[in-house]
């Protein structure tokens, strides 16, 4: 019995060990799903067959105690004794009033293979998961210092047997790089970048273009993921620096190139944009080498590629309040409602950028904090004689200068950044001019590529939120150069990436497999210790086989009651089924084999020990334990001694 609860426990946890390990597993051979599947249930058989077993063996103890202690019918006893196969045991009054414990016995034997061969199984199985980890990954990002590096002499290899692509164009004052003093210099964009920067206007959405499995190289395969990253790159940081007709002082202070006046309603001007004052030279010297690579006849200029300021970004827009105007307001003669008018102020910046990528199929989202760090180019111009600012002059300091001479490194990374705002610059150059409602008709006059952008509404008008706009646009912009690996500013770097995905695997719940065998376990011990308690009571062990009913029924009184029926046939005679037989030790002590003394002959010592079978209620008497009643090794003693 202790054997069979044990390798009960044993196949349980084997099952449990085997769903654990099936558990998220991904397994596309059906027939190998279809194996694991039987794997389990062959488990769950086995410990069904040993708990089962455990509650047999302790049946088979009890049945006899009941036998001693009470009569029931031949009906009764044939139930009990094949109770583990015929449930027509709980069915019948006689068994359940005056066997109690016994029934209880078989209900369980019954209700075993349903807790482990048909429920257990359920807490293995095959469907879909949510499969989450954080997971060290190299991701794509941003590194301009990489064409801090890049001689465009010496291609840089690519993936796919083409070679990296630079974010500009170079003009050079020596196209072999071997004469003394050479130097390369900034020419314009490149086509990549018109490219990427084009795409981006273009689509007009208000998130940066990225490569079409820009999320499977980001997750590292078929994931939804989110991480952090950041990197160093150009930004332009915008200021309102005037609100309204009147408001003139700062602009004054700055300035600036226009006011207020050129805007609507004072002017024709809904948007007005000057993005040039101060800008590299094209073409940077007056004469050079027929030929390709602006090599300059003679010697080179001292300023020849030198960045001696970034354009600031002047910008004025008038936006329609929805506010009517009231009907003594001059400007009601020719314009119906109130329009606010606004000038920003953007300068270049280098630019720290924390991007946080939140990729979840098929869309993604980018979420940008952006940290100024410093001016692309930290010079300003100075103001005339006339006190206007002057925007012919150097400006100043000349220190601040990048120069293609100096440190090559810092000139070919400001160079970059200088390519992507010439690109931005391009957008918003020009004016939108907006004839008025009255007389009529109203309508813009474009002379910008602004309204080719997400910067202007459906009516060709700039956002009221422009600023802002702005420099998410550009933001946008660098953030679009993922699209394009090809592009040398394009690397990667480790980043702490979150993942998850849906997955088709096994799916193994703990708690359903215990909640079937916990119940199990639980009322089989009960039942061990309550069989090994009832074969202390016995002060010996029972069974069922046919030994044991061949010598448990040799009695006389049985073999007069069961003349006729001798064959064990069906339908077994009626009379006979419901006779109440008993087991014990038999009153009548007539048999020659338990006559003589057995023990000691005096006082204290067994005399006629009896003989134990099933008989009639008012011929047997109680078996007493510790009476050593007759067996076979006594019979053959006696034999040889009589």
């Amino acid at each position: 019995m202790g054997f069979a609860f044990f390798m009960g426990l044993v196949f349980a946890l084997l099952q449990h060990f085997l769903y654990a390990f099936l558990h998220h597993r991904r397994e596309e051979d059906e027939d190998k799903k279809f194996r694991w599947v039987l794997y389990g249930r062959a488990l769950a058989y086995l410990s069904k067959v040993a708990f089962g077993g455990c509650v047999v063996l302790v049946f088979r103890q009890r049945i006899w105690s009941t036998f001693r202690s009470r009569a029931l019918t031949v009906l009764s006893i044939d139930q009990i004794f094949g109770a583990t196969e015929d449930p027509s045991l709980f069915a019948n009054w006689e068994t359940l009033s005056n066997a109690p414990v016994i029934v209880t016995l078989a209900l369980v034997i019954w209700l075993i293979p349903m807790a482990t061969i048909i429920f257990s199984p359920g807490a293995l199985t095959f469907g879909t998961f949510l499969d989450q980890e954080s997971i060290r990954l190299n991701v794509p990002t941003l590194d301009f210092s990489v064409e801090s590096r890049k001689d465009w002499r010496n291609p840089v290899p690519f993936t796919n047997g083409s070679t990296k692509r630079s974010l500009m164009y170079y003009n050079t004052t020596d196209i072999q790089g071997t004469q003394p003093g050479w130097f390369d210099y900034y020419d314009q964009p490149s086509a990549e970048l018109r490219r990427i920067a084009l795409l981006l206007a273009y689509s007009n959405m208000n998130h940066p273009n990225i490569k079409q499995n820009a999320r499977q190289d980001a997750c590292g395969g078929s994931y939804n993921c989110t991480y952090e990253q950041s990197f160093v790159g150009p930004g332009y940081q915008c200021e309102k620096i005037a609100s309204g007709a009147n408001d003139t002082a700062k602009l004054e202070e700055l300035g600036a190139p226009f006011n207020t006046s050129i805007l609507v309603p004072q002017g024709r001007n809904v948007y007005y944009a000057e993005v040039s004052l101060g800008a590299y030279a094209r073409p940077q010297a007056a004469d050079f080498r027929r030929g390709p690579g602006g090599i300059p006849n003679g010697e080179p200029p001292k300023d020849l590629g030198v960045f001696k300021s970034e354009p600031v970004l002047w910008i004025g827009y008038s936006v329609n309040s929805t506010e009517w105007l009231p009907q003594d307001d001059p400007l009601a003669a020719n314009w119906t409602h109130r329009y606010d008018q606004h000038i920003i102020r953007c300068v270049h910046m280098e630019t720290k950028y924390t991007v946080k990528w939140n990729f979840v199929e098929p869309f993604f989202h980018s979420m940008t904090k952006r940290e100024y760090l410093k001016p692309v180019v930290d010079t300003n111009f100075t103001r005339g004689a006339d006190g206007m600012m002057d925007y012919n002059a150097d400006p100043e300091p000349a220190e601040n200068f990048i120069s293609p001479r100096d440190d090559v490194e810092l000139y070919k990374k400001t160079a970059a950044y200088h390519a992507i705002g010439d690109m931005f610059g391009d957008f918003l150059r020009g004016h939108v001019d907006l004839e008025p409602p009255k007389p009529g008709p109203h309508y813009a006059q474009v002379y910008s590529d602004i309204t080719k952008t997400r910067l202007v509404q459906k009516n060709s008008e700039p956002k009221a939120n422009l600023t802002e706009e702005i420099e998410s646009f550009y933001s946008d912009m660098v953030l679009s150069l993922f699209s394009a690996p090809e592009m040398l500013a394009v690397s990667t770097a480790q980043a702490t990436v979150d993942r998850s995905r849906l997955q088709s695997s096994f799916v193994y719940v703990p708690e359903r497999l215990w909640q079937c065998y916990a119940p199990v376990v639980f009322v089989t011990l009960l039942i061990l210790l309550f069989g090994a308690f009832t074969i202390w009571q016995d002060g010996t062990t029972f069974s069922v086989g046919f030994s044991r009913i061949l010598v448990t029924t040799r009695n006389t009184t049985l073999d007069d009651i069961s003349r006729g029926a001798c064959l064990g046939n069906d339908p077994f005679p009626m009379e006979l089924m419901h006779t109440k037989l008993k087991f014990g030790v038999l009153a009548d002590g007539s048999d020659p084999e338990y006559m003589h003394n057995d023990g000691f002959n005096g006082g204290g010592g067994y005399q006629g020990v009896g003989h134990c079978a099933f008989g009639v209620a008012s011929e047997v008497g109680p078996i007493t334990k510790g009476i050593p009643y007759a067996g076979l090794k006594r019979r053959k003693n006696r034999t040889q001694t009589g």
